[in-house]
């Protein structure tokens, strides 16, 4: 059933599908489908994993993300990086880290300009001097749901998408019904038209849903 908050969770997903293709004995088959339904569409852009993501840097430090605290999620493409000083915005270059190791004044501090991501990491050059927002505008990894009880805009705002897509899988690998698998494959790109659409609209009209670290 919904989580506290009224979404979905990965539970009901789980339950959903078991109802759909009368099997309640194959849990652990529905969530490997599940698992691979979604890194399937992890590289795609939806509305729910375009996000703009801020933090502020420390004195001395040029590495943010990466399992330190600023807890940055894993980028899959970075469409901007800014600087924000007195309600200012700067853009940040994007340069390889090979580039950075090769400066020599890399460990300088001052104002940031340029930046690379590496290791899940964003690291900043030259190291910042003071402390100032960063502004990213990213497609993020959305990680899977892994217990029942979580929720994720996979099994709420892509359900369909994901259940058709994990329906599909199981036609075919578990429960060899090819014609199953076939409509369920024709439902699935029929909800990622769907779910791509939208995000098109929004981004045609400039709408953008804001996530502050």
């Amino acid at each position: 059933m919904p989580n506290a908050q009224g979404k979905p969770t990965f539970g009901d997903l789980l339950d959903e599908i078991a109802n759909d293709i009368a099997r309640a004995d194959l849990d652990a088959q529905i969530a490997t489908a599940i698992d691979r339904a979604i890194r399937h569409y992890q590289p795609e852009r939806f509305t729910f994993n375009e996000r703009i993501l801020t933090f502020q840097t420390i004195p001395g430090a040029d590495v943010y993300g990466g399992g330190d605290a600023t807890e940055i999620p894993a980028l899959l493409a970075i469409d901007s990086v800014m600087r924000i000083e007195n309600e200012q915005t700067y853009p940040l270059t994007r340069i390889a880290e090979t580039a950075i190791e090769r400066l020599d004044d890399a460990r300088s501090a001052s104002q940031p300009c340029a930046y690379s991501y590496f290791d899940r990491a964003i690291r900043l050059w030259p190291m910042p001097s003071e402390a100032w927002t960063i502004r990213l505008a990213a497609h993020v990894e959305v990680p899977a749901p892994t217990d029942r009880d979580e929720t994720s805009p996979w099994v709420d705002e892509a359900s369909d998408l994901i259940a058709a897509r994990a329906k599909r899988h199981l036609g075919f690998n578990v429960l060899r019904d090819v014609a199953m698998g076939k409509v369920q494959e024709a439902l699935a790109d029929e909800a990622f038209r769907s779910l791509r659409g939208r995000a098109n609209r929004i981004a045609s009209s400039g709408q953008v849903r804001a996530y502050h670290l």
